[in-house]
C-alpha cells in the first residue's frame, strides 16, 4: 500500500486505527497475527559449516597433501594419523567457534531498542520487536524508526535516511504532504518515516503501516544480513602473520630441498622435511586463540556493565590515555531534584509558596509524560523534565492534569543546540507563553533592566559555584498564534542538584593511576562544572575550565590545540565543539574514549578511539555510533571497561608468547638437524602432536588468565607500538632459542651414545612437550616472576598442562599410539632428567625478565 498517497484519515482506515493508538488487547492479537517486527536475519551457521570451515587454512592444505603423499607411498599410519589430528583439531575448533558465537549473540541480545507509543491512550514504553501495525509511534531527536510509518504530527522534524537513500543529508519532514504519485521515489515521500532512519531533530507522532520483512529495509534484509561480521583487527593481522610466515617458510624450503639434492637426500626424507617445517613454524592456532580470549573478555565486560559492540574496541582499551566524559547520569547520579526556585526578590525554600503561574509553567513547559499508580506517579522522559514536573505535582495533584484540560497550539521542543523549549497554550487567561532553558539564553529573550540582568547573572553563578543545574522559566501573556522569542516576563529559575555516584570519586583516582587522564564535557554552567570537576579531583584550578564561548573564539582561531592541552573542564559545550574538542586531543597524541547519549554526540562518538554510549539514557543513534556500551551509565563501568581491556590484550600477548616461541625452537630443531647432516629430529606427525595435541590443549587456557598485579597502575600502551615489541622479540628468542638449542643437543647426544634414530625422536619429543608445559607458565606474565604469580588462580590451565602431560604419557605405554607417534616407554628417572633441563627454560626466562626490567628503568 503507498500510504504517502493517502491522507491521515485514509491511512487511520486503511489500518483500522486510531490517534490514541492500539488497545492492549488489540495490539496482542495484532501481534499474534503479524508477527515480531524483526528483520530476516543471516541463517546460523551449522556445527557441519563451522565443522567443514577448520579446514579452510594453509597449513591444513599442506597436512591434507603430506596425508595423501603418505598414503602414495604406503606410509599408512602417518596418513591415518594426520587426518585423526585434523579431525580432532576440527572438533576443538568447531567447538571453540561455537561457543564463542554463542557469547556474542548472547551479547548482541543483551542490548535492546525501546520505543515510545501510545497503549490504551497512555505514553508506554516497549521493545520495539513489540511494534504493530497501526501503533502510534512518538519520535523525538536520537529515535530510531522501528517500523515504516505514516506521519501524522511532525513538528520541524529531520531526519536521517541515509542507510535508504544514501543521502546525507537530513530530510524535513512534513506530515501534510500528500502526492499522487505512487512511485515517489522513498526520498521524496516527506510524509513517511521508513525503519533503520534516525530522527536528528524535532518531534514527531506517526501511524505504523508495516513491520518487519515488510518494510523497505526488510525488502533488502537477505542483503544485509549476508553481509559478513568483520574480524577484529588483530585477528586479521594475526591471520596475516601467519600467511607472511607460510610464504617466507615456503622459500625456505625450496632452497633446503636444493641444499637436500646436493647433498643426496632422498625425495621422501625431504618432502616430510618439508612439511615438518611447515607444521613447526605455522602457528595454526593462533587465530582461533585469540577470538576465543576476545570472547571471554567481551563476556567479562559484560558482566561489568560494558557491552562490546566491535571487537577492536577490546584492543583499543588498553592504549586509552584520555576520557572525554559526560557529567550528568555518568559521573553524577542522574536523580535530580529541585532543592529551591531563584527569583529576583526571593529564594523559596517551600514550593508551596510559589506563585501559580510558576509551577503551571513546569508543568506546561514541560516534554515528560506521567500516570498515576498505587504507589504514586510513573515518570517517562528527560530527567529535568521529570524533576520540574515532580516539584509542581508535589505542591498539588491537579497540576498532573494541567495538559489534558489545556489546549497546546504550538511547541518548541527542547534541542540541545538550541538549549531551551517553548509552549503556546490556550487558556482562561488568554494565550498563555512559556519558555525553559540555559539561563543566559532564557535571559535574551526577557524584557529586563541592566541592574536586573546583572543580578540574575550574579544569582545564577552563586547557585552555580554550589554545584547547582540551573533552568530558567519565563512567560508572557499574548494574542500570538504562533511561538515568538521576545518580550518575556523572567519568573527566575529552579536550583536543581544532581548528586555524584558513589564510586565516580575512586573511579576517576583509579583512571589517573592508571595513566589515563579525565576531562568533563558538559552542556552545564561553567561554575556548576568546576564544582563538581574539583570534588572529583579532575580540575583543581579555574584556568582548567574553559566556556562554551570561549570554545568557539577557539575554533574561529583555527583550534589550536596546544591552546586547550591543560583544559580539563568544557562547559556550555555544544554537540559541535565535543568533535572540535577530540579531534584536537588526538592531535595532541592522545587515544581518546568519549561517552555520549544524545543524537548530537554520534560525530564525536565516531571521531573518537573509542566511542562508549549510554545504555540507559542514551539515544538509539548515539549507541549506533559506539563501540561500547555501558548498561548502567557509570564512569566507573568505564575504569572497568579498561581493565578487562588490558587483561585482554595481555592474554593475547600470552597466548602469541606460547605458541611463537615454542614453533621457533621447532624451526630451530629442525633447521640445526639438516644443516648438521643429521636424520630429521622429530617427524612431521611428532611436530603436529606437539601444536596441535598438547599445545593445543594448553594454549586457549591462557585466554582466562585473571588481571596481574598492578594492571591499572601502569601506564597505557602505545596504540603505535607492535605486538611483537621489543620484549616479546626478546622473550621469543630467550625462550626458543633455549630450547631448540638444547633439544637438538640431546637428539645429537643420543645418537652418539648409541641411541636409535626412533629412540632419539622418542626422548626428544617428550623433552619438546615438557618445555611447552613449563613455557606456558613462563608466558603468564611478561615482567612478573613465575614465583610470585598465583598459580591458583586460572584452574583451567593447571588442569590442561596436566591433562597434556598425562596424554603424552599415556602414548607412550599404548600400542596404536606408539606405531603412530614412533614412541615408546621412558623411565621414570629419564622423564625427572628431561624435566629437570626443561625446567632449566623457567631460570633462562627468569634473568630475562630481570635483565629487560633493568635495562627499561
Amino acid at each position: 500500500m503507498n500510504y504517502h498517497t493517502k491522507s491521515i484519515d485514509e491511512t487511520f482506515k486503511l489500518l483500522e486505527a486510531t490517534e490514541k493508538g492500539l488497545s492492549t488487547k488489540e495490539a496482542q492479537k495484532r501481534e499474534k497475527h503479524f508477527g515480531k517486527n524483526s528483520l530476516p536475519k543471516e541463517k546460523e551457521k551449522t556445527l557441519i559449516r563451522i565443522f567443514l570451515e577448520q579446514f579452510k587454512s594453509p597449513i591444513i592444505y599442506i597436512l591434507l597433501i603430506a596425508s595423501i603423499v603418505s598414503v602414495m607411498i604406503k606410509e599408512y599410519s602417518d596418513a591415518a594419523f594426520i587426518m585423526a589430528v585434523l579431525f580432532i583439531n576440527a572438533i576443538i575448533g568447531t567447538y571453540q567457534e561455537y561457543t564463542a558465537r554463542k557469547k556474542a549473540d548472547s551479547l548482541k541480545s543483551s542490548v535492546k531498542t525501546y520505543v515510545d507509543l501510545l497503549r490504551d491512550g497512555i505514553k508506554k514504553r516497549v521493545l520495539s520487536t513489540n511494534v504493530t501495525i497501526g501503533d502510534i509511534i512518538l519520535f523525538e531527536s536520537g529515535s530510531k524508526v522501528p517500523a515504516d510509518v505514516r506521519l501524522i504530527e511532525a513538528s520541524e522534524l529531520f531526519v536521517d535516511e541515509s542507510l535508504l537513500t544514501g543521502e546525507s543529508i537530513n530530510v524535513l519532514k512534513n506530515h501534510s504532504f500528500i502526492s499522487d504519485d505512487i512511485n515517489l521515489p522513498i526520498g521524496d515521500r516527506l510524509n513517511m518515516l521508513y525503519a533503520g532512519s534516525f530522527v536528528t531533530k524535532g518531534r514527531g507522532k506517526a501511524v505504523v503501516t508495516n513491520i518487519g520483512s515488510n518494510t523497505q529495509i526488510g525488502k533488502i534484509a537477505t542483503l544485509l544480513a549476508g553481509a559478513k561480521d568483520k574480524k577484529a583487527p588483530l585477528i586479521v593481522r594475526m591471520e596475516k602473520f601467519s600467511l607472511n610466515i607460510a610464504q617466507i617458510i615456503g622459500v625456505v624450503v625450496i632452497l633446503l630441498i636444493f641444499l637436500g639434492i646436493y647433498q643426496n637426500i632422498g625425495i621422501k626424507e625431504l618432502f616430510f622435511f618439508a612439511v615438518a617445517l611447515a607444521v613447526s613454524s605455522i602457528p595454526e592456532g593462533l587465530p582461533v586463540a585469540i577470538t576465543v580470549a576476545l570472547s571471554n573478555a567481551s563476556m567479562s565486560m559484560s558482566k561489568k556493565n560494558v557491552i562490546v559492540r566491535k571487537l577492536s574496541a577490546i584492543e583499543g582499551l588498553g592504549s586509552c590515555t584520555l576520557i572525554a566524559s559526560d557529567k550528568t547520569g555518568t559521573l553524577t547520579q542522574n536523580r535530580l531534584k529541585v532543592e529551591r526556585f531563584i527569583s529576583l526578590e526571593k529564594e523559596f525554600k517551600n514550593p508551596k509558596e510559589l506563585d501559580p503561574i510558576i509551577l503551571s509553567g513546569f508543568v506546561l513547559c514541560n516534554e515528560s509524560s506521567y500516570q498515576k499508580k498505587k504507589n504514586g506517579y510513573v515518570y517517562l522522559g528527560d530527567q529535568v523534565d521529570i524533576a520540574l514536573a515532580k516539584y509542581a505535582i508535589a505542591v498539588d495533584e491537579k497540576y498532573a492534569n494541567l495538559k489534558n484540560i489545556s489546549n497546546k497550539i504550538h511547541e518548541i521542543p527542547y534541542e540541545s543546540q538550541n538549549a531551551y523549549s517553548a509552549i503556546l497554550y490556550e487558556t482562561k487567561l488568554g494565550n498563555v507563553h512559556y519558555i525553559k532553558g540555559s539561563l543566559e539564553i532564557i535571559l535574551n529573550f526577557c524584557t529586563l533592566q541592566k541592574e536586573e540582568k546583572e543580578k540574575i547573572l550574579d544569582l545564577n553563578k552563586q547557585w552555580a559555584q554550589k554545584g547547582f543545574r540551573n533552568i530558567a522559566l519565563a512567560y508572557k501573556l499574548s494574542d500570538e498564534k504562533t511561538i515568538s522569542l521576545n518580550n518575556y516576563k523572567f519568573l527566575g529559575f529552579a536550583a536543581i542538584i544532581d548528586p555524584l555516584r558513589e564510586d565516580a570519586f575512586s573511579a576517576v583516582q583509579t583512571a589517573q593511576k592508571a595513566g589515563i587522564e579525565v576531562a568533563m564535557v558538559t552542556g552545564d554552567h561553567p561554575s556548576t562544572a568546576f564544582h563538581i570537576a574539583k570534588e572529583l579531583n579532575i580540575a583543581i584550578d579555574e584556568e582548567e575550565v574553559i566556556s562554551g564561548s570561549q570554545i568557539q573564539e577557539w575554533i574561529n582561531k583555527g583550534a589550536p590545540e596546544e591552546e586547550i592541552a591543560s583544559k580539563r573542564v568544557f562547559a556550555r559545550v555544544s554537540p559541535e565543539h565535543k568533535q572540535k574538542i577530540v579531534t584536537a586531543f588526538q592531535k595532541l597524541g592522545h587515544f581518546v574514549a568519549v561517552t555520549g547519549d544524545g543524537v548530537n554526540d554520534a560525530p564525536a562518538l565516531k571521531y573518537s578511539n573509542i566511542g562508549i554510549a549510554m545504555g540507559k539514557s542514551g539515544t538509539d543513534v548515539a549507541r549506533e555510533s559506539s563501540d561500547l556500551i555501558l548498561t548502567d551509565d557509570s564512569f566507573s563501568s568505564i575504569v572497568n571497561g579498561i581493565k578487562e581491556g588490558r587483561v585482554a590484550y595481555d592474554n593475547i600477548r600470552k597466548v602469541i608468547h606460547l605458541l611463537i616461541s615454542t614453533g621457533f625452537a621447532e624451526i630451530i630443531l629442525i633447521v640445526l638437524s639438516m644443516l648438521f647432516f643429521l636424520p630429521i629430529a622429530l617427524l612431521p606427525v611428532q611436530l603436529l602432536w606437539l601444536n596441535l595435541v598438547t599445545n593445543g590443549i594448553q594454549d586457549v587456557t591462557l585466554g582466562f588468565e585473571k588481571a596481574e598485579k598492578g594492571i591499572l597502575e601502569r601506564k597505557p600502551r602505545n596504540p603505535k607500538e607492535p605486538i611483537f615489541n621489543k620484549v616479546m622479540i626478546s622473550r621469543i628468542l630467550c625462550g626458543g632459542l633455549y630450547m631448540g638449542i638444547t633439544a637438538f643437543i640431546l637428539f645429537y647426544y643420543l645418537l652418539q651414545t648409541g641411541y636409535s634414530q626412533e629412540s632419539a625422536r622418542n626422548l626428544t619429543l617428550l623433552l619438546m612437550v615438557l618445555f611447552e608445559n613449563v613455557q606456558v607458565f613462563n608466558s603468564r606474565s611478561e615482567n612478573l616472576s613465575i614465583f610470585k604469580i598465583d598459580h591458583k588462580k586460572n584452574i583451567f590451565l593447571l588442569l590442561s598442562v596436566i591433562i597434556a602431560q598425562i596424554v603424552h604419557i599415556l602414548c607412550l605405554y599404548t600400542p596404536f599410539m606408539q606405531s603412530l607417534l614412533g614412541v615408546e616407554p621412558v623411565s621414570f628417572i629419564m622423564w625427572l632428567y628431561l624435566l629437570g633441563i626443561a625446567f632449566v627454560l623457567v631460570i633462562i626466562m627468569e634473568v630475562q625478565k630481570v635483565v629487560f626490567n633493568f635495562l627499561r628503568r
